[in-house]
């Protein structure tokens, strides 16, 4: 019986022999994984829990976050809204989101959570403040867009208000 059937180099295998491994060689280039090997892995599972934990719990959309998500719902950031209120003293009055607010709006949209809708209010009182209208209140209401299940029919729902008082002993942020 030959021993060495494949011709030298044949099939790319170096040395035309195969290598046998024993089932020790499997168990010890089991426990040899490198950090480098389990480092991605860990990141990724790490941001998947981290992303399905905020949609759950603080209202961020499936679509953001990491997006695992993104393919079970048709909850993206298209679908979400907010809307402004102001009240003064003298006034009070939805607000139209102007081009300076767009980009804090549409983040608080997709994660409605207090800092996103602070930092929304707070740039809506520099605005304010900017053009000499004082506020006492900032509303913000979060919404989103549902689909009926068999009807697709489209109702909106609110996911969040949130109301920001002005303090009128501080001074707004510039």
């Amino acid at each position: 019986m030959r021993a060495n059937v494949l011709q030298q180099g044949g099939d790319r295998i170096s040395g035309g022999r195969v290598e046998v491994k024993t089932e020790r060689d499997r168990t010890d280039a089991c426990a040899r994984v490198s950090w480098r090997t389990l480092l991605p892995v860990t990141v990724l599972v790490a941001v998947a829990i981290a992303q399905v934990t905020l949609a759950r719990t603080a209202g961020l959309s499936p679509w953001k976050g990491g997006g695992f998500g993104m393919f079970s719902t048709t909850d993206d950031a298209g679908r979400r809204h907010v809307l402004i209120f102001v009240s003064a003293a003298d006034r009070s009055e939805e607000m139209a989101i102007v081009p300076s607010l767009e980009d804090a709006a549409r983040r608080a949209a997709v994660l409605p959570g207090d800092t996103e809708l602070s930092r929304l209010a707070r740039r809506v009182v520099d605005r304010e403040a900017r053009y000499q209208r004082p506020i006492d209140t900032v509303r913000i209401e979060a919404w989103r867009i549902d689909y009926a299940p068999g009807t697709l029919a489209a109702t909106t729902r609110l996911l969040r208000e949130f109301v920001y008082r002005v303090d009128a002993a501080a001074a707004p942020r510039r």
